[in-house]
């Protein structure tokens, strides 16, 4: 979408574990056919092969493995064995766990992909390497919480967009946010903001008040960074209420609901127009 519309959105974890199986090869490309940006998860094996994997281990994800593997860190699995694992569903099965260089070649093939990479457990001089290799920089955003993580990754790839995403409680976020605005948010492109669900929410779904929100939007934009929200949940006023705000960027687990209620969302503001 383009004027008033999405700038840009991820789908969480490849496509999002819900509508797909996460971080799969049929996530990754669902993703891109509904025009997101999927988010690879990287980890290094025990023989050094760098994969896209959300959690350290198999256990929650891999199908049908015997209990030892599961409760393993991938860290001290083979690349092999860790392949071998189905992390599909019933309706998708027999997925394998996709390797970094097979999805950075998929975005040489097209220059229209890209993806976002979260940094969990890889060597960052490795992925610098493997990222130069197929000389695919300006298709990829480093995703991490840690801003040292993130000044390193710069010196090694400067032409690669950096996020550095906030969560945790309310007054965590806001502390870390306005510390990271005081230092010109570090010089890097994006930050993420996480959308938790409020329990006791009447109006508002989210723990971060629309205030915050507003407010974290203004001073992002003022300094030209793209403010991103992560709302773990959304029905279609939540939704609405944060497009309300202003917010054009967002990473989603649900990514066919939320372009289908983009879809309408933007619809609907266009034909409340006056028209000409």
């Amino acid at each position: 979408m383009t004027g008033d519309g999405i700038i840009l959105w991820e789908a969480h974890r490849g496509g999002g574990g819900y509508e797909l199986p996460e971080s799969t090869p049929v996530g990754f490309e669902y993703a891109w056919m509904l025009g997101g940006t999927p988010e690879a998860d990287v980890n290094a094996t025990a023989d050094g092969r760098l994969l896209s994997l959300h959690d350290g281990k198999l256990g929650r994800t891999a199908r049908e493995i015997d209990e030892e593997t599961g409760r393993t860190p991938i860290a001290e699995l083979p690349y092999a064995r860790v392949r071998r694992c189905d992390i599909g569903s019933d309706r998708y099965p027999e997925q394998v766990i996709p390797s970094i260089d097979e999805l950075l070649a998929k975005l040489r093939g097209d220059v229209r992909k890209e993806i976002v990479i979260d940094y969990k457990n890889a060597p960052l001089e490795q992925l610098s390497e493997l990222i130069a290799r197929f000389g695919v920089a300006k298709q990829l955003t480093l995703a991490t919480t840690d801003e040292a993580v993130a000044a390193r990754f710069r010196q090694l790839q400067p032409e690669v967009r950096i996020k550095i995403w906030l969560g945790g409680a309310p007054g965590e976020i806001t502390a870390r946010f306005d510390a990271l605005a005081a230092r010109e948010f570090g010089g890097f492109e994006q930050v993420q903001i996480h959308l938790n669900d409020d329990p006791e929410r009447k109006f508002w779904r989210y723990a971060l008040p629309p205030d915050e929100v507003r407010r974290m939007l203004a001073a992002a934009q003022a300094k030209g960074v793209l403010l991103q929200a992560l709302p773990w949940q959304f029905e279609r006023e939540d939704l609405f209420a944060v497009l309300d705000l202003g917010v054009r960027s967002f990473a989603v687990d649900y990514p066919n609901r939320f372009c289908l209620l983009c879809a309408e969302y933007f619809a609907v503001r266009t034909w409340e127009k006056p028209l000409r």
